[in-house]
């Protein structure tokens, strides 16, 4: 059988690639396919690739205890904010402004890297208020940028401060080995951890509660999605769920993936909250017991 990553690492930040690659479960077409189209239409990446270090990224990071901060509304009322400050760098995941005052007990204040997709809407999120991203150390971008590459990498320079867009190439070997298209969260700790960093904690990440989802974004986040047209919502403020795409990004594999993430780095490099340590506990007694 020919492999699909031949000539490629057989593995994934240390995770080694399986033999057999998991079903594809995404509306989006298969990434090579995906692949082939991007090489026909231009000067496009047209082949997975491993990833490649940013040296100034890597500067920033190295040795670094970081807090990776997700937008769940479970983090309400748990007072982690202190906590998550207490980290040498604070990253958040399509934010597109400061942390509210009324946030900062359960959140943090500080936000020093930003995650974000760069898609249509949360560019334009960002355009409202662009002294939240030029008050950045780094933007990084984990997500396809496709054929509006030029589009992204013009807006990061507007911007004007230091960023990496991560190659397509590199991101469709995720996806790929996951089985569907990933969210940006998932995709940005996969970044991290190609790096030489001390600590990566991750908390408000819950794959959508599970993939049971419900209230899913905390307020201010909640409401800046609806306003840039990310998703409708109903009177309890539940996104609909076809706005979602998870016809797109599949939850499941991404659960299953990240089985594998905690398996091999937790308590190395990778730490996590309490939500996710009781939904991961069967892994992690796994690791406790190697």
């Amino acid at each position: 059988m020919l492999m699909w990553y031949k000539g490629l690492k057989r593995k994934i930040i240390d995770i080694p690639l399986s033999v057999d690659s998991p079903p594809w479960l995404s509306s989006t077409p298969l990434p090579e396919n995906q692949l082939a189209d991007l090489g026909r239409r231009g000067d496009f990446v047209n082949k997975f690739e491993d990833y490649q270090i940013d040296n100034n990224l890597s500067e920033l990071v190295s040795g670094k205890r970081i807090a990776y901060v997700c937008p769940s509304p479970h983090l309400r009322g748990m007072k982690m904010g202190e906590y998550i400050d207490s980290f040498d760098l604070v990253v958040r995941v399509n934010q597109a402004f400061h942390m509210q005052e009324e946030d900062w007990e359960d959140y943090g204040k500080r936000t020093d890297i930003l995650m974000n997709c760069l898609n249509c809407n949360k560019i334009a999120a960002l355009e409202k208020d662009m002294d939240f991203a030029r008050d950045m150390k780094f933007i990084v971008c984990p997500m396809v940028s496709m054929w509006d590459i030029q589009r992204v990498d013009d807006f990061l320079d507007k911007i004007g401060v230091p960023w990496h867009n991560v190659s397509d190439g590199y991101l469709f070997k995720i996806f790929k080995e996951v089985g569907t298209t990933c969210n940006t969260g998932l995709t940005g700790v996969m970044t991290l951890l190609n790096y030489d960093i001390k600590e990566l904690y991750l908390t408000g990440m819950t794959f959508f509660n599970m993939n049971k989802f419900g209230q899913i974004y905390y307020g201010k986040y909640h409401n800046e999605a609806v306003a840039n047209n990310n998703f409708r919502e109903d009177s309890g403020k539940v996104p609909n769920f076809a706005d979602l795409r998870i016809d797109i990004h599949q939850q499941q594999p991404q659960i299953n993936y990240f089985h594998k993430m905690v398996y091999f780095h937790y308590g190395k490099k990778l730490t996590l909250d309490e939500y996710l340590t009781k939904n991961f506990d069967s892994t992690i007694q796994k690791v406790k017991n190697k």
